[in-house]
């Protein structure tokens, strides 16, 4: 099973060291349970993933990247039923190519608690569209815990839109999906060349020819 680490993961699950409590149904979510938050380093290949970890990172992947997103119940990873329909509807898009599923959780309980969360949610995500017939091989998680959580969140209605797992099409960001460059100018056409500024002082007089 493939997954994506990065070094902001490592040094945040260092942080919070005491005992962090397990989700309600740890034993009962299949092989998401094993799933430690821990994750090994593949692009699948390429800067795909890369890139799209990038952007998750930031908190900034354009809409269009995105496949699905499915929600959970509190303190819970395995994907609902009502969630899963949004994966059925989206499987066609999501087996056409490399996939990063990215999983967040609320602001509420430990950091490093909830880091291991949201790669859990991430894992029964993929976990489900490896069932629809996606390429194990063409997808990883990455886990970011409440790093982009809303934190005036006051309870657990009001952080419901963070309880999530985003699955981002990785392929977007190497087929142009990232800002292009300035084009050249067409071949045979030079450049225009750059406005001259204005010189200050006196207006110049009359040319004599010579």
């Amino acid at each position: 099973m493939k997954r994506f680490s990065l070094p902001l993961l490592a040094a945040a699950f260092l942080v919070g060291c005491g005992p962090s409590r397990m989700p309600t149904d740890y034993n009962g979510a299949g092989s998401a349970a094993t799933s430690t938050g821990a994750t090994d380093l593949n692009l699948l290949g390429s800067n795909a993933a890369g890139a799209a970890a990038q952007a998750a990172r930031d908190g900034n992947i354009p809409p269009e990247a995105i496949i699905a997103t499915v929600h959970f119940d509190f303190d819970q990873y395995t994907v609902s039923a009502a969630e899963r329909a949004k994966l059925d509807a989206a499987a066609g898009k999501a087996k056409a190519t490399k996939l990063l599923i990215v999983g967040y959780t609320d602001q509420f309980g430990t950091e490093e608690y909830n880091l291991g969360l949201s790669d859990k949610r991430a894992q029964s995500t993929r976990d489900y569209l490896v069932k629809l017939g996606c390429n194990p091989a063409d997808s990883e998680v990455l886990g970011l815990g409440e790093q982009q959580a809303d934190k005036s969140a006051a309870g657990r209605q009001s952080g419901a839109k963070d309880r999530k797992a985003v699955v981002v099409d990785a392929n977007y960001f190497t087929r142009g999906g990232a800002p292009a460059a300035p084009a050249a100018p067409a071949a045979g056409k030079a450049a225009p060349a750059p406005a001259k500024a204005p010189v200050s002082g006196p207006a110049p007089g009359p040319v004599t020819a010579l």
